[in-house]
């Protein structure tokens, strides 16, 4: 009988310390930057862009050094970060939540080539209480950028280069209707 309370106390000790395993992520690979066909001047403002088209405040706005940073962190889901395999142990009411920090720099690489990189990485917060003790528990950690993010705003600024070439397109079919209007309205 003595062995079996033993055995209960001890599986309770032990069973009852309320602790966080994180497994950190897997290093990702994917495309963090991109050269653009076109100005420094144009790239640069749909980077700009896209942090107003999103709501994201902006902290830094450098133009001449190319910085871009938001202002806040950016609450983020496991679509954009990869915090690891988190397991609690003797814990309830978890919650755990992701903030990434986000820059981006526009580099000109001549007149007409300019290159843009996004940095994005965070950590996340986790909140329970202890299944014992109802005491609080927290616990922080990395987490690393899934590049979902770098790709949507690599693509945003792609997007603004085709908006722009095809209204170049417009204006120049235009133009020539224009022209061949006047040749044909000083034939006649």
């Amino acid at each position: 009988m003595a062995k079996r309370i033993f055995v209960l106390i001890l599986l309770s000790v032990l069973i009852g310390c309320a602790s966080v395993h994180v497994q950190p992520p897997d290093k990702q690979s994917f495309e963090k930057s991109r050269s653009y066909p076109l100005s420094y001047e144009k790239v640069w403002i749909s980077a700009v862009d896209w942090f107003a088209d999103h709501d994201v405040a902006i902290e830094k706005i450098e133009k001449s050094s190319g910085l871009l940073t938001a202002k806040y962190l950016i609450e983020a889901s496991d679509e954009y970060l990869d915090c690891g395999d988190i397991k609690t142990v003797s814990i309830y009411n978890t919650k755990i939540d992701k903030y990434g920090s986000l820059n981006i720099t526009v580099r000109s690489i001549d007149q007409n080539t300019t290159k843009v990189k996004v940095n994005f990485f965070g950590e996340f917060k986790l909140n329970g209480k202890d299944l014992w003790t109802e005491k609080t528990v927290t616990s922080n950690g990395r987490c690393i950028s899934t590049g979902k993010l770098e790709k949507s705003i690599l693509e945003y600024i792609n997007r603004e280069h085709r908006r722009e070439r095809r209204e170049d397109f417009k204006e120049q079919r235009k133009e020539r209707r224009d022209e061949i209007k006047k040749v044909n309205t000083v034939k006649i």
